[in-house]
């Protein structure tokens, strides 16, 4: 598997420490308010999972599904679909945590969806934000790491539903 990684990008201890940061930035905007976190599936799971073991008080979580790649593709289809949510989240303050911020397609579109469900706030929280790829008005409120336009893998990030498993983030090499 490592020989189609082009270069580490971000390593693993980069990782912690940054979602370590994060989690108690969130305890201190939201721990006298609840919180409801979305995690989108599937990047987001790894992600998600090392962030909401670290906030300390009660949440409640749920996952939206979104789909913007196809198969083997390192571009993004045109067409974003969803999967909707299961829990109640009127008048809850949302946070969507989601693994990458590219296009903004995809988050605006959930974001969308979030919305006709009437919470009470809704913020958005990505481990990597690439701002150069931006089709969309759309800005994280919380982000781990600012990165440049490369097609990135690991730490949830797949390509073909591989490399999610690594530590790291990874720019993708040859990978035919």
């Amino acid at each position: 598997m490592n020989n189609c990684i082009g270069e580490v990008l971000i390593t693993e201890a980069e990782i912690k420490h940054k979602v370590s940061e994060l989690a108690q930035r969130l305890a201190s905007d939201y721990e006298h308010k609840g919180l409801t976190i979305i995690g989108v599936l599937n990047g987001s799971l790894i992600f998600l999972s090392d962030l909401i073991r670290q906030i300390p008080f009660p949440v409640k979580i749920d996952t939206i599904r979104a789909n913007a790649y196809s198969g083997d593709s390192t571009l993004p289809k045109g067409e974003v679909d969803i999967i909707n949510i299961s829990l109640n989240i009127k008048d809850e303050h949302v946070l969507i945590v989601d693994d990458i911020l590219d296009t903004g397609k995809t988050l605006s579109r959930i974001v969308q969806v979030i919305k006709g469900h009437d919470p009470r706030s809704i913020k958005i929280c990505v481990l990597l934000n690439k701002a150069a790829r931006r089709e969309t008005e759309i800005v994280p409120d919380y982000c781990c790491f600012e990165i440049e336009n490369k097609f990135v893998v690991g730490y949830g990030l797949d390509f073909d539903n591989k490399y999610r498993n690594l530590p790291y983030v990874a720019i993708l090499g040859e990978y035919r």
